[in-house]
């Protein structure tokens, strides 16, 4: 079922078509509207989208997904009910709707097509190697907020629950052996401009993750501003010393970022090398030159500019 065909359905059924777009928000890598197709998909080829009870739970189960909230399914189900206040959905239809909604929570069938709608959702789990490897990539994205050493034995602890016939036996080999590609980037960040963020997004097409690391420098300004939103599903650390003794706290393997905007900067940071490599004589460190559009925003520019109220085009929601 195209994109097209879920908003003709949607808006045949008296719903906004526009609360799809919620699927498009940044910190979605699996839960996206492709996942919701796929769910689309296995109740098409099991002939039950036909009923509108599921062809509708099956678009608003995820529809609120924040991976740091234990209540997605909850606010889920609750936004539903909001969107149907219009449609000519019963009583009836809209409580069967919002339970296979919560049912989704703890994957326990407790009404009509619930046990389907469940093993739609699910279904990702049965498929090949290769698509679970692409899988567990987007959920490893989804929940990089959370530290390496935690997300690991959890997701293997979560991966053994799901796996009752063996299936998932080599995709928790993968997860027990894999090492990702994980970089640290780290600066005062006072603030975190769009400069930092455009360093940011290259870094992560090289990386894995990138942890945010916000460091305390003697010679600047205690960092006065608020962390911005669109940086708020990164894992974030704070470090009062040497970066090199940060980087020994993590227990892993990580490789540095550093932000350059001309050849003043990377003049300075050369020399800062040099230090950091006798401290830490294996230590790796990237530096990712930011784009000529970005070059000239700074820190303390931003800073001096906020004393006018002229600051904000350089600042992230």
């Amino acid at each position: 079922m195209t994109i097209s065909e879920i908003s003709f359905r949607l808006n045949n059924l008296q719903f906004d078509s526009d609360v799809i777009n919620l699927y498009d928000e940044p910190h979605r890598f699996y839960h996206t509207l492709a996942h919701i197709e796929d769910i689309l998909k296995q109740l098409h080829d099991s002939d039950l989208l036909k009923h509108d009870e599921l062809f509708l739970a099956a678009v608003f189960h995820d529809i609120v997904y924040n991976p740091q909230s234990n209540t997605n399914e909850e606010d889920s189900a609750n936004l539903f009910l909001n969107a149907a206040k219009s449609s000519s959905l019963t009583t009836d239809q809209k409580e069967h709707i919002r339970q296979l909604i919560l049912d989704t929570k703890h994957h326990k069938p407790t009404v009509k097509f619930s046990e389907e709608f469940i093993k739609a959702d699910l279904a990702i789990l049965n498929s090949s190697f290769d698509k679970l490897i692409t899988y567990e990539k987007q959920i490893f994205k989804e929940f990089q907020f959370v530290d390496y050493k935690d997300y690991k034995p959890k997701r293997i602890e979560v991966l053994k629950h799901f796996n009752t016939s063996g299936n998932l036996n080599h995709l928790i080999d993968y997860v027990h052996s894999v090492e990702p590609k994980i970089a640290v980037f780290a600066g005062s960040f006072n603030p975190f401009h769009k400069g930092h963020y455009n360093v940011l997004k290259k870094a992560e097409r090289l990386f894995d993750k990138v942890i945010i690391a916000f460091g305390k420098n003697p010679d600047k300004t205690d960092r006065s501003w608020p962390i911005p939103k669109t940086i708020s599903n990164r894992q974030q650390t704070e470090y009062h010393g040497l970066l090199t003794d940060h980087i020994e706290a993590f227990g892993y393997d990580v490789t540095v970022v550093r932000g350059l905007r001309n050849s003043t900067d990377f003049q300075y940071e050369q020399n800062q090398y040099r230090y950091i490599q006798e401290l830490k004589p294996d230590i790796k460190i990237i530096n990712i030159f930011c784009d000529k559009e970005f070059e000239h925003i700074s820190s303390s520019g931003i800073r001096t500019l906020e004393k006018y109220n002229k600051h904000q085009s350089y600042l992230l929601d």
